[in-house]
């Protein structure tokens, strides 16, 4: 029997719908990170990252606990 036209076209639909999702995520995303270096960009204007503190990447191992939680 053959399929009904509405049947044929459910894959091309679903595919568009998908693709318009996506763009539209990325879309989102895109105006999130511009926002966010703009932001970033006036705060540098502002002078908030000029006094920021050094922190060390290496770890003591003595501030390290591996005890864990005691029954």
């Amino acid at each position: 029997m053959p399929k009904s036209k509405n049947k044929k076209d459910q894959k091309k639909r679903a595919q568009a719908r998908t693709q318009r999702i996506k763009e539209s995520r990325n879309r989102l995303q895109k105006m999130q990170k511009e926002m966010l270096m703009r932001m970033i960009e006036q705060e540098k204007n502002k002078g908030m990252f000029d006094n920021l503190q050094n922190i060390d990447p290496v770890i003591n191992n003595d501030q390290i606990n591996l005890d864990g939680p005691s029954i």
